[in-house]
């Protein structure tokens, strides 16, 4: 009976060590938390095992990730294949949809964005921009000739034109001496002139008189005012007058009214002539209701399509760039032990037991045969 009851206290007590010692084994993995001191002596085996190593768990994490899960390779396969490419177009479908459907206003959609725009303030931002353009443009061609600023085709307008101005003047001016008021104007210019030449003037006048003399001249101008040799003097002079006018610089015109006057009416004739609050009142939909399939079939797909290349052709420079495995490691150095030990026991508990059981097994195993070998030996 005595060697029965020796038998079974080693068997209890080798199932109790190697149960309570694998135990005490998976609790150490994770706990102390912190190193435990008594005075200025660190208890052995504290803090436990993960929180000790916690930072070069951190690092080699980051290193297997960033070198073995989620590789440059990995991703590119992924965005490359035709089932990500028709999964990512019909959600971005659906995103571009949502947001032509969305029924607010271009003003409040700016407002979301932090852009609190107002119609004056476009026309100002938009009369500041065209003036500024304008004196930049200006500063190129001002000290240039008109006629190396004006196109090849305007500079053949304006000599051609200078033939219809011609006719058009000559045309207009036989018109006016033909009317009522161009032979008195005639009459009124004889009488002037012949007052102004004293004793002459009164002779002649005394006998022809200013009707007379009238009647005798008016023929004689409106014939010549009809001549084609008129018309012929009067292109002359007005191609003189152009081609002076092409050699002048293009300052010169500006100077005539003033730069700043210039530039300011412009600025604010192009900002007046655009309806900026029609524009700001006007929906989303409204905007882009013509352009809806447009956008949803055609320029999505080919986007995500575009974007998807770019950034396979750039994926790796992006991963350098995001340093993700100094990411996870930042992130597992931050992670909380007592959740970390929570998911860990969560997943893994049915496992810890068994070899927690397993541990008092070989334990009792061991006790029987101490026991044995105590029997035979004595």
């Amino acid at each position: 009976m005595n060697t029965f009851l020796l038998l079974i206290m080693m068997v209890v007590i080798g199932a109790a060590i190697g149960g309570v010692t694998n135990s005490l084994a998976i609790k150490m993995l994770f706990r102390p938390y912190k190193a435990i001191y008594i005075g200025k002596l660190k208890l052995p085996f504290t803090p436990g095992l993960i929180p000790k190593r916690q930072e070069e768990l951190a690092k080699q994490l980051g290193r297997m990730v960033v070198e073995h899960l989620l590789t440059a390779d990995g991703l590119r396969r992924k965005l490359e294949r035709p089932v990500f490419q028709q999964q990512m177009t019909s959600w971005a479908q659906k995103e571009v949809e949502k947001l032509m459907d969305r029924e607010f206003t271009l003003h409040e959609l700016l407002k979301e964005f932090g852009m609190n725009v107002t119609a004056e303030d476009l026309e100002q931002n938009v009369a500041t921009w065209v003036e500024s353009r304008y004196h930049s443009v200006m500063d190129r061609y001002r000290e240039s000739p008109l006629e190396d600023v004006l196109s090849e085709e305007w500079r053949i307008k304006l000599v051609q034109g200078t033939g219809q101005a011609a006719a058009l003047i000559q045309n207009r001016t036989t018109e006016y001496f033909q009317s009522s008021e161009g032979r008195r104007k005639v009459t009124d210019l004889i009488e002037n002139y012949l007052d102004n030449q004293g004793f002459l003037g009164n002779m002649i006048s005394s006998f022809l008189g200013s009707d007379g003399l009238t009647e005798r001249l008016y023929p004689a101008i409106l014939k010549y005012a009809q001549k084609e040799e008129t018309r012929q003097w009067l292109e002359e002079m007005l191609s003189v007058e152009v081609e002076k006018m092409l050699k002048q610089p293009f300052g010169f015109y500006e100077e005539k009214v003033g730069s700043e006057l210039v530039g300011n009416i412009l600025g604010q004739t192009i900002a007046k002539s655009l309806p900026f609050e029609p524009w700001l009142e006007r929906t989303m939909k409204e905007w882009t209701n013509p352009y809806r399939e447009i956008v949803i079939e055609r320029l999505t797909p080919m986007l995500v399509e575009k974007f998807s290349h770019l950034l396979s052709e750039r994926i790796e420079g992006l991963m350098e760039s995001m340093h993700l495995s100094e990411i996870v490691q930042e992130e597992v150095q931050a992670f909380q032990l007592d959740r970390l030990e929570e998911m860990v026991l969560g997943i893994s508990r049915r496992e810890f037991k068994m070899i927690t059981y397993l541990g008092a097994l070989l334990g009792g195993a061991i006790g029987l045969l101490q026991g044995l070998l105590v029997l035979f030996l004595g």
